[in-house]
């Protein structure tokens, strides 16, 4: 897409607000969340540093791809083409009335969209502050903690002796979020030509990165490819087509000629009626004939 944050102000600015939380920077709620997070895992009983150290990476990749997304579609410029509208004219300029049409620029959302997207950004940048303090922590600890009062406190107490240690642990982690920004600043929005020469000079493997180290190929070869081929030869071709089809065409067939040749019959010719007839005659004696032979 690129440059829409001067077609879509709103848009732009709520995204931003989701991109800075999701990413993890204070003081939004993300940050709140993710440092809760990462804390656990590196204090809590069955915690360890490697759950701690994982968080983090996880969290720089996360800010990494956001901000690529977030350079991507709202700076530089545009690279969308503007689509004629149903009468032929080329559209160019800002319309307001190009929504619902199909054509023009971009355009903001109708405030129907714009709304929740609104409503979530502002919860986005406050709503962190609610849990300061551990109130949601301390008001369900009766829930989820069955230890005495006395293990609690100590819990409490070990907490506050680690204050230090934690506050070390959420600078790395928002320092892992400013790295994702730089480097997704850098090669985005600073430097847009390098991600194409580092794709160049891997090689095969991003190649085999681009197409998920062939999965889906290799499942397509291994399952979609056998049940579309047997489904067209054998549930298709073969029952459908050569036994239901078939039954059914050749039965409505069968009951065609069988009605053409009586419908001959209703000639209008009287001769042909009283030849009919005399056969029909001679088929009742006959059969009269042979009853009463066979009966004897």
């Amino acid at each position: 897409m690129g440059g829409l944050r001067q077609y879509m102000p709103w848009t732009f600015l709520t995204m931003t607000i989701a991109t800075f939380a999701i990413a993890g920077f204070p003081p939004f709620a993300g940050f709140f969340s993710k440092d809760e997070i990462l804390w656990k895992a590196y204090s809590s009983e069955y915690g360890s540093w490697v759950f701690w150290l994982i968080g983090v990476i996880t969290a720089f990749i996360t800010s990494f791809y956001m901000f690529r997304l977030w350079f991507l579609t709202f700076f530089g410029d545009y690279r969308g083409a503007a689509t004629p509208d149903p009468y032929g004219h080329a559209a160019h300029g800002h319309d307001d009335h190009s929504y619902g049409h199909g054509h023009g620029e971009p355009h903001e959302s109708p405030w129907v969209m714009l709304g929740p997207l609104v409503v979530l950004a502002f919860l986005s940048l406050v709503g962190g502050w609610i849990g300061i303090g551990g109130r949601f922590e301390h008001f369900l600890a009766p829930v989820f903690q069955s230890g005495s009062a006395a293990e609690l406190a100590h819990e409490t107490a070990g907490e506050a002796a680690g204050a230090g240690t934690e506050t070390l642990l959420m600078l790395i982690s928002v320092g892992a979020a400013f790295l994702g920004l730089f480097l997704a600043w850098t090669l985005y929005f600073r430097r847009p030509q390098l991600p194409a020469r580092i794709a160049a000079s891997l090689g095969g493997l991003y190649q085999a990165v681009v197409h998920k180290y062939y999965i889906d190929e290799l499942y397509n070869v291994l399952f979609v490819k056998p049940l579309i081929d047997g489904s067209t030869e054998i549930l298709w071709h073969g029952v459908d087509q050569n036994v239901i089809d078939a039954t059914v065409n050749n039965s409505a067939s069968a009951a065609r000629h069988i009605s053409d040749n009586a419908r001959h019959m209703q000639s209008g010719n009287l001769r042909s009626y009283a030849g009919w007839v005399a056969a029909g005659g001679a088929v009742v004696i006959a059969y009269m004939i042979w009853m009463g032979v066979w009966v004897r």
